[in-house]
């Protein structure tokens, strides 16, 4: 397969086209990244808050209540009718969780002690029966408990993914965050825990907000910038498509190239395109000169070659038969001619 037709089965791609799709590909790259990063640190940015807020109110929430009152609670407190209890620790324990809510309008607490089977919890109060008792724990409700509000009740305990990381959940009720911090008696001993959901819906918030406001600015600059591609392109790639055309009519025999060529030399500023064009001009004024020079040289050879031949047809034409007797013959009436001519004289 020769070398021209390797290149007309090659697809041709236009260096404008190379060039947006080169631009596009890498604009998509950075922009994926940075949406990526701005995305990844406004949440982290947004649970870090999140975390310090919820620390700070549960740290509260557990000063504020006493280990003993908790276990007396227990002890005394009664289930009322509906599902909660009378008692004046209970009535107490209420108000003060509600004053953490009052101060943390977020932040939902809750108290519970330990229960005597493995992982198990007995709730005491929840805030969230002087709201909604049907999502309210009921006094002296017994749950068999994850591991985070468990290890309440041994140190402070964020609710956290696989990774170690502050994490959200979902429920019928909202976006939450939760942490529990354990409740100390008189001599220091853990006897119960105090733990607080949290309101996360800012976290969402945050999310939406950014898929939002980044979706456009993506979109508008993305098209702004392939305006600009598209622009930037095609005036790198015009004065290339000159040059081509110029050399396609250089090929053809065409050298009075001389306008076109000062076209792309002509401006203030040089580039490569210049001397390209520059080069170029040179090479065609030489290659022109050349073949000028060739071709008087064609015809000289021609003429010489045609001197040539000519002289090898005398030679050719001499050596025959016929011309030996033609000059034998030439030879004889030269003799006869000579003879008559004394012969005259004689007389």
């Amino acid at each position: 397969m020769t070398e021209a037709t390797m290149t007309e089965n090659r697809r041709f791609i236009s260096i404008r086209v190379k060039l947006l799709v080169s631009f596009t590909l890498v604009f998509t790259v950075v922009f994926a990244a940075a949406y990526f990063w701005f995305y990844t640190f406004a949440i982290n940015k947004a649970m870090l808050r999140i975390q310090e807020d919820l620390q700070a109110t549960v740290y509260g929430a557990g000063a504020g209540l006493s280990g003993d009152e908790l276990l007396q609670l227990y002890a005394e407190g009664d289930v009322n009718e509906a599902g909660f209890s009378d008692h004046p620790l209970y009535e107490k324990h209420m108000r003060w969780l509600e004053t953490i809510h009052a101060i943390e309008p977020r932040a939902w607490p809750y108290t519970y002690i330990r229960g005597t089977e493995e992982n198990e919890i007995i709730y005491l109060t929840d805030l969230w029966s002087a709201y909604d008792p049907s999502v309210a724990a009921a006094f002296k409700e017994s749950k068999i408990s994850k591991s985070f509000s468990y290890r309440g009740l041994e140190e402070l305990t964020f609710r956290t993914d696989d990774n170690g990381e502050l994490t959200t959940y979902q429920d019928q009720w909202g976006s939450w965050t939760s942490a529990y911090t354990p409740v100390y008696n008189r001599a220091g001993e853990i006897v119960g825990a105090v733990g607080v959901d949290f309101e996360a819906y800012y976290v969402d918030q945050i999310r939406n907000s950014i898929l939002n406001s980044m979706g456009w600015a993506f979109a508008i600059t993305y098209v702004v910038l392939f305006a600009l591609v598209l622009l930037a392109s095609g005036a790198f790639s015009k004065p290339i498509q000159d040059l081509t055309v110029v050399a396609q009519a250089i090929g053809d025999g065409n050298y009075e190239q001389d306008e076109a060529l000062q076209k792309l030399i002509g401006g203030r500023f040089h580039d490569e395109i210049d001397k390209m064009a520059t080069v170029f001009r040179i090479m065609v004024d030489k290659v022109h000169q050349r073949e000028t020079k060739l071709q008087e040289q064609v015809v000289q050879l021609r003429i010489e070659i045609n001197e040539v031949l000519k002289e090898k047809q005398v030679k050719e034409i001499e050596e025959t038969d016929f011309f030996r007797e033609l000059q034998t013959k030439a030879s004889d009436m030269r003799r006869r001619s000579r003879g008559r001519q004394a012969e005259k004289e004689n007389e």
